[in-house]
This record gives C-alpha cells, structure tokens and sequence, in this order.
C-alpha cells in the first residue's frame, strides 16, 4: 500500500515537470535565437576544475550543452592542446566569451 501510495506521488510530481520542461523549450526557442547569432563562431569558454577551451560553436541544447570544433585546450600560456570535436556539459561552463564579430 505504500509503495502504491510512493508509485501515486511520482505522477503528481510528473504534471508539475513538464511544465518546467515547457518553459525550458520555450526559453530554448528564445535563447536558442540568442545562441544561433553565435554559432560558427569562436568561443572562449572558462570551465569548472581550471579548465580553459577554445573552439568554433557546432551546436548546443536547452541546458547549454555545446558541441565546439577545432577545439584547443588551453593548459598554460605556453601549453595548448588540440582536442578536436567535444560536447561540454553546460553545468560545468562558468563563463563564456564570442571571439569573433557577431552580426
């Protein structure tokens, strides 16, 4: 009886998820407008554990994982690491900055 009461709160739970969800896809549509102007162009990405990349923006979702390319891993001002293609959990980007122009 009370795992069916436990299996009951999930669903009452569940009406209350999509709707942030919703509003998640909804800021997507607008952010995603926002972040369109910078795909194609290079990003400087500070992360979380003192790590610092650099790459061209490929693509990116509602929680703000991205996709970098020619992506170059920068170890030190004088220790760089090309790293290629990589997707970075959105949650571990403390700050990011567009190199390049944006239109």
């Amino acid at each position: 009886s009370s795992r069916s009461h436990v299996c009951s709160s999930p669903p009452t739970s569940v009406p209350q998820s999509p709707a942030p969800r919703q509003a998640a896809m909804t800021s997507k549509a607008g952010s995603g407008a926002d972040l369109r102007k910078f795909m194609e162009k290079r990003l400087d990405l500070k992360l979380t554990a003192n790590r610092h990349v650099v790459g061209v923006l490929r693509g990116y979702d509602q929680f703000m994982n991205i996709v970098l390319d020619n992506t170059v891993e920068i170890v030190s001002p004088t220790e760089k690491n090309e790293i290629g293609m990589v997707v970075i959990r959105g949650n571990s980007i403390m700050m990011w900055e567009c190199l390049d122009r944006v239109k």
